[in-house]
């Protein structure tokens, strides 16, 4: 699982495309959410904009974190 920030002018179709291909976490106040590998591929292969988000101990969020 990965960490990201969804930008504000493009929230509404990336959030669109992320809740249509499985679960997502909201992880603060901010538009960060935790998304698993293949949403973020399918980001990528629509080309929609997004940035990775450190967790809140500094690494990236992997599988065993739970």
């Amino acid at each position: 699982m990965q960490a990201i920030r969804i930008p504000s002018e493009k929230w509404g179709r990336v959030w669109r495309v992320l809740v249509a291909s499985g679960p997502i976490t909201r992880l603060s106040q901010e538009p960060v959410y935790l998304v698993s590998e293949r949403q973020i591929r399918l980001l990528r292969r629509k080309r929609l904009p997004f940035e990775f988000v450190p967790v809140a101990d500094g690494r990236r969020a992997s599988p065993s974190d739970g």
